[in-house]
């Protein structure tokens, strides 16, 4: 283990997930910190015990380790977050509570929208506990731009409260967020520890593009939550088809303008919420005679390379968060298909929240005009973002001066947690 207060862990932002807006979350934050001088961390993840990360992925100077830290039942293994809790209960040593006592601080992105209890009780259980153990090893516990909310159930609310009021600094990625953060606190808020920020994952590089602009294609990307699974309508209240949709809309491109059509994969774990295989059966569900102008991207395997692939798009749509964001960040003109309120706000910042297209609130062919209606004003957007998104970057740096400067006093003042 490092030398006390030398480090800073890194938890809600596992690079091994396959979701490569969570990759982009931690990427960027290890980015903007060591560039301020803060170069060591400890990032918690879904591998085995404590080992060194020496990819090309971080940046130069960077110096990583990872510590597993994962959900799950088998609570018997050391990596498991619940053996882990019951060890710091029990005095007994553990791995990632040794990383958080010898830290100069836990920064804490919770995936960036998952601090509510939306996605059930034992999701919420997985982003409460590593704020928890920060908070009992006494460690300065920092939460990096997220959302907070919404929650359901009075005790998950509570608990959420708690781990606001005690943390050193606090950040909504968006104003919309700060606003839930400031009603959840109530007489608890502090102007000085509780601030608005903006999405880590603006201030994530991307790889330069070299698709000339007329060959730029329509970009999609196909979300395999809602794409795979039967029941999102029903769990997320949408009032149309997502399927519907995509294959109506993409089969209107074809056969209206002479584009070709880039479909995106943002999360491509094995299992039910793959994008990749939602692509494939996009594809697959369109005529025949059109398939041969809609490519899948594969092989982009870095948060980088997705944010070039997406860049190079003439316009862009997506109802993956992070998928839009590097649109966003990149003046790439972006339509968000929201089934949640958490792209609003990201949206808003940067001028764009008119092209949020609200599912649960449009039907299948409300949704397809107004994709359609956003691609062909796309010049219009796109020349707006220009203007705006330098200011969204300008304050991704200020917010890492502030967490960076946050930081650097507890490494000096081997200061404990906020009380």
């Amino acid at each position: 283990m490092e030398q006390k207060h030398t480090y800073v862990v890194l938890a809600g932002a596992a690079p091994d997930t396959a979701n490569h807006g969570v990759t982009a979350l931690a990427q960027s934050t290890v980015l903007g910190l060591t560039e301020r001088g803060i170069d060591r961390f400890s990032i918690f993840d879904n591998g085995q015990d404590e080992r060194p990360d020496t990819s090309s992925e971080w940046p130069q100077g960077a110096t990583i380790s990872r510590v597993g830290f994962r959900p799950g039942r088998r609570v018997y293994q050391a990596c498991n977050m619940h053996n882990a809790r019951l060890r710091q209960v029990l005095g007994i040593p553990a791995s990632a509570v040794s990383a958080m006592r010898n830290a100069a601080a836990v920064i804490d992105v919770s995936g960036g929208d998952s601090f509510t209890d939306l996605y059930g009780a034992a999701r919420f259980e997985q982003i409460l506990l590593p704020k928890l153990m920060a908070l009992d090893c006494g460690t300065p516990l920092i939460l990096l731009p997220q959302t907070y909310g919404p929650f359901i159930h009075e005790r998950s609310e509570r608990l959420a409260r708690m781990v606001m009021s005690r943390a050193g600094l606090a950040f909504a990625r968006d104003a919309l967020s700060f606003h839930n953060m400031k009603q959840l606190l109530g007489d608890m808020f502090d102007p000085q520890r509780h601030r608005l920020g903006v999405d880590l994952a603006f201030g994530l590089p991307s790889e330069e593009t070299t698709v000339r602009p007329l060959d730029r294609p329509v970009g999609l990307n196909v979300s395999g939550l809602l794409w795979n699974e039967r029941s999102a309508r029903d769990r997320f209240g949408l009032s149309l088809d997502y399927r519907a949709a995509l294959i109506d809309f993409v089969t209107q491109v074809l056969d209206r303008t002479a584009k070709t059509v880039q479909l995106v994969p943002h999360v491509t774990p094995k299992g039910g919420e793959s994008d990749l295989v939602a692509c494939e059966e996009l594809r697959q569900a369109l005529p025949e005679p059109v398939r041969s102008r809609v490519r899948i991207t594969k092989g982009a395997d870095t948060p980088a390379t997705l944010k070039r692939v997406i860049s190079s798009c003439c316009w862009f749509a997506g109802a993956r968060m992070h998928a839009t964001i590097a649109a966003l960040s990149t003046c790439t003109p972006v339509a968000n298909m929201a089934y949640s309120d958490k792209a609003l706000g990201v949206f808003e910042a940067c001028g764009a929240a008119s092209e949020v297209f609200d599912m649960r609130r449009l039907g299948t062919q409300e949704m397809v005009d107004e994709l359609f209606d956003a691609f062909w004003t796309r010049g219009n957007q796109g020349r707006l973002l220009s203007s705006q998104v330098p200011f969204v970057l300008r304050r991704w740096g200020f917010q890492m001066d502030a967490i960076s400067g946050f930081v650097k006093a507890s490494m000096l003042s081997g200061s404990r947690e906020y009380a």
